[in-house]
């Protein structure tokens, strides 16, 4: 059975593929500020999004993006932060931070199967997470 961590770097592999398909520059993959990690740093035009890649197989109880706890939003918020920070441009106006979700669902018997992916801009803020951005 493939590891998590394999099935993660994977499925990270794939939304990469896609976004700069769709014309994204990837910045960084796996920025990691203290204890949190951003899967995946890209910039379109004036918008920098930061990716939570959530990949599930399609027997999982709900859509991946569902798997992205209130704890981990607020990680990856304070992590998109420090980004910010050490590159000097936050809250500088020059980019505006999005935080997405790109979801993976796979076929449960062939895992490295991509049955349907969707990529969520957008997909939450910071509201109700006590930080600023």
């Amino acid at each position: 059975m493939e590891s998590a961590k394999c099935r993660g770097s994977r499925g990270e592999e794939f939304a990469v593929q896609q976004l700069l398909e769709t014309g994204y520059e990837i910045l960084q993959r796996n920025w990691r500020s203290g204890h949190s990690e951003i899967d995946i740093i890209a910039q379109k035009e004036n918008t920098i999004a930061f990716i939570e890649v959530k990949l599930r197989g399609e027997t999982a109880f709900a859509q991946p993006a569902a798997f992205v706890s209130r704890a981990q939003r607020r990680r990856i918020v304070l992590a998109a932060v420090a980004y910010l920070q050490e590159r000097g441009i936050y809250n500088t106006g020059r980019f505006q931070p999005r935080f997405d979700i790109f979801e993976i669902v796979t076929q449960e018997e062939t895992p490295d199967k991509v049955l349907r992916w969707e990529h969520l801009p957008g997909a939450y803020d910071t509201e109700g997470l006590d930080v600023f951005i």
